[in-house]
């Protein structure tokens, strides 16, 4: 067994613990599961130490990686958990975990908060639904929820953005401009991750 090999399983497990917290998703049978998984991965003579590399998992092949975008974007308003997303792909949730985020740079629940985000702030600035309805419909639990993410990722309150973002695009609209330079750098640069990932489709 390979330090590699032990670092690997580590931080894979590390990042699905992340996931479940984040979206309270955790219960018996899931413990036993990552047990299970973790054992299999750490079971002494299941490959043998060699002078070889360890070879790990090559990124998504291109269709899988946007079939999983395309399902995300599609299902923001639900839950959106790594077995779900892995599931309508047709993969192991460990392994599709390592793989997306090899492909996209970022986690598969990294990639959904920043879609949602990024849908909230679309909303904000472009309709009328209350801060509650536009939780709603990007997969928050409730309102203080998006709050939430958006202290944690734009560094304000949604409340703020929609005032910020109305009167930028009042402004720039009256001078010619655009109103994306407006946006949080964190936020903005989500457009940017979003079209290299889907360059290189």
């Amino acid at each position: 067994m390979t330090i590699v090999r032990i670092e690997h399983a580590l931080s894979m497990l590390r990042m699905d613990l992340v996931q479940r917290f984040a979206h309270d998703d955790w219960n018996d049978a899931q413990v036993e599961q990552v047990a299970r998984t973790l054992v299999a991965c750490l079971r002494p003579g299941r490959d043998a130490v060699s002078d070889q590399p360890e070879v790990l998992d090559p990124k998504l092949p291109r269709d899988v990686l946007r079939r999983s975008l395309r399902y995300v974007n599609d299902n923001l308003d639900s839950k959106l958990t790594w077995n779900e997303i892995a599931a309508a792909v047709g993969m192991n949730t460990f392994s599709f975990g390592r793989r997306f985020k090899l492909s996209a740079g970022m986690t598969p629940h990294q990639y959904v908060v920043r879609c949602r985000v990024r849908r909230a702030m679309k909303l904000l600035a472009d309709t009328k639904l209350s801060i509650a309805e536009i939780a709603l419909e990007v997969g928050c639990s409730c309102q203080s929820h998006l709050t939430n993410l958006f202290r944690k990722y734009a560094g304000t309150t949604p409340s703020a953005c929609r005032t910020a973002t109305r009167q930028t695009r009042r402004d720039t609209t009256a001078i010619g401009g655009s109103p994306l330079g407006a946006l949080p750098k964190e936020i903005a640069g989500t457009s940017a991750t979003a079209a290299r990932i889907r360059g290189s489709l």
